[in-house]
This record gives structure tokens, C-alpha cells and sequence, in this order.
């Protein structure tokens, strides 16, 4: 069994592409993302799959380095990680040998589609990842990765390290404050905290997938650029409850953020869709409000998370066009 010294030597020796004269910093930016996801709970087992979650958290370390990098470039480290000796990949069923095949000519996959049919997660060395969910070796890890490929960048990418650590405290707090307390909001006027905002849209995100509780409509891409597909909207408008409460929360795409908030639909109180009847629509049938009418909206895996339904009936009150 390898110690941490053994595996910090390897993670020190990634193969990289030069390109005039700097090393690419995929590889190492994708170790950073994987560290964060840890630590904040995203990633709990050692099964890492290449999420939105992943795909945002890469892109934002892979921003803060000069150059003329693509920043969502991250099918092509997830994959290449494979030949640094504690990196692996594990097919879907069905898809062994054709991957094996992939692998020993050394070939990425040709298309997101093609990667996604092949490749189910990657998983470190056991003893690799055991260390990354011990807090001291996970930073002297993650330390180590920055003094080696990030010297004159170093503050930049510590800055990143710690807005999501701020962020990863308050997405905490927001869970704890669903389990320990009833939802409530307030008037008092209370200023924006733009952390605890974050960690509100990456709470509503998740629990919903970044999939809009209205339509279904999800959008998935290798590059992370769906994540801006759909919204982390607030049921009661912050600049009314001051409230960043996960049940104040609700997924939904552009389109159907937009007439949310502008009252011609809302959720009743069995989490239905309710249409305003003053609309009037013309157009293709399945892009019609009035389709959705009744409709149940998606929901969190857990009933504690559910919309509160105070929050739902100011809306029908306060919003939805009668």
C-alpha cells in the first residue's frame, strides 16, 4: 500500500501538455475540484462522476490561470488521468471491453455522448482517496498541488479556495437550518450576502439536479455550460422575505423563472402548477402555459426540502395574476 509521500511524488509528476513553455493546468485544476467536492460532502464515496457540480468547480480554478486555456475543458483530464497510476475508470454495463480497447490505444472518447456510454465514474487508489477525506492530508495534498503547478498564481487560486470553503460553511448552515427549524421569513430588511446566495443556488441546484421543477427541461453538456440553463429562484422574492431558506427555494429554467416571477404561473398547495387565467397564448401546443396546468411539479428527494408551502400561498397571494 502506497503512503501519502508515494502519491504526493505522483501528483508532483503529471503528464502535461506544453504548450509555450507552461504546462497545462487541467490535470491539477481537476485534483483541486475533486478536493473541494470532498470537502464539502459532494463527493462522499470513491465514485467520481463527472457531475455539473465537478464540471463548475473545474472551471472556476481553471479561470485563474493566464493563458489561452478553455476553462470547461474537463472531459479530457477526467479521461487522461487514467495514465498517472492512481486514477481509474470503471465502465457501465456492457461496456468493458470496448473501453479497454479506448484505453489502450490511448484514445478519447469522440463525443460527450460516447463517454457518457462508456464511462459510469473514476475512482482513486482506496488508500488515495481515504487520505483526501482526512482534512490534514487533503490539505497537504491540495497545498502540494498548488506550490507545484500554480507558484505564481498562488493567490488567485487560494482565493478560490477559500470563497468555496465560505460558501461550503453557509450551504452547511442552510441544511442545518432546515433541520432544526420551521420556516419563517422576516421584512426587516436585511443586505444580500453574495456567499450565502452562492451556497443557496448550489443547495437548490443540487437537490434538484439542474432540472426545472416545471418543465423537466435539463441540459447537460461536457463543458458545464448547461449549469446556466436553469435558476435558483426564490418563491418569496428576497427583496421581501430576506430569505435564503432552501424552502424558499424552487429549480426552474429561464422561461419559466421569468413568468414565475411575473405571477402567470405559480404551485398550489398539492405542488401543482397553477396558471394565471388572464393569459391568452397562441403558438406551438407544447410550449403553452396553459398545458402545464395541474401538472406536478419535479420535487426533492426528501419531503423536508420540499417548497414551503407558506412560501407557496404568498406567492398565489402576493404574485400570481388571478
Amino acid at each position: 500500500m502506497r503512503t501519502l509521500q508515494e502519491y504526493l511524488q505522483m501528483i508532483e509528476n503529471l503528464g502535461r501538455n506544453i504548450r509555450n513553455g507552461q504546462g497545462a493546468p487541467h490535470k491539477p485544476c481537476l485534483l483541486l475540484a475533486i478536493i473541494q467536492l470532498i470537502e464539502q460532502g459532494d463527493i462522499f464515496e470513491n465514485k467520481i462522476r463527472l457531475s455539473n457540480h465537478l464540471k463548475d468547480a473545474f472551471a472556476r480554478y481553471v479561470a485563474q490561470i493566464p493563458g489561452r486555456w478553455n476553462p470547461r475543458n474537463i472531459l479530457d483530464p477526467f479521461y487522461r488521468l487514467k495514465n498517472e497510476g492512481f486514477w481509474y475508470l470503471n465502465p457501465n454495463a456492457g461496456y468493458a471491453r470496448q473501453l479497454d480497447n479506448l484505453m489502450r490505444s490511448n484514445r478519447i472518447p469522440s463525443s460527450p455522448r460516447q463517454f457518457h456510454r462508456l464511462v459510469d465514474y473514476a475512482y482513486f487508489d482506496e488508500p488515495l482517496f481515504i487520505f483526501l477525506t482526512q482534512p490534514d492530508n487533503r490539505e497537504i495534498v491540495r497545498q502540494a498541488i498548488i506550490e507545484r503547478y500554480f507558484p505564481d498564481n498562488r493567490q488567485p487560486v487560494e482565493d478560490v479556495v477559500k470563497t468555496e470553503h465560505e460558501i461550503g460553511v453557509h450551504r452547511q448552515l442552510l441544511i442545518q437550518g432546515v433541520a432544526e427549524h420551521p420556516f419563517f421569513y422576516s421584512a426587516a430588511s436585511e443586505p444580500k450576502n453574495p456567499i450565502r446566495g452562492a451556497a443557496f443556488r448550489r443547495e437548490i441546484m443540487r437537490i434538484y439536479n439542474y432540472t426545472c421543477a416545471v418543465c423537466r427541461l435539463r441540459v447537460d453538456t461536457i463543458d458545464g455550460k448547461s449549469i446556466t440553463v436553469t435558476d435558483a429562484a426564490h418563491i418569496i422574492p428576497f427583496n421581501e422575505s430576506h430569505s435564503d431558506d432552501i424552502r424558499n427555494g424552487i429549480s426552474l429554467c429561464k422561461l419559466h423563472h421569468w413568468v414565475f416571477d411575473r405571477g402567470l404561473i405559480s404551485v398550489d398547495e398539492r405542488y401543482r402548477v397553477k396558471v394565471s387565467r388572464l393569459i391568452d397564448e397562441e403558438g406551438p401546443a407544447e410550449w403553452r402555459l396553459s398545458n402545464l396546468h395541474n401538472e406536478a411539479v419535479l420535487l426533492p428527494e426528501h419531503e423536508r426540502l420540499y417548497p414551503a408551502q407558506e412560501a407557496l400561498a404568498w406567492h398565489r397571494g402576493n404574485v400570481l395574476r388571478q
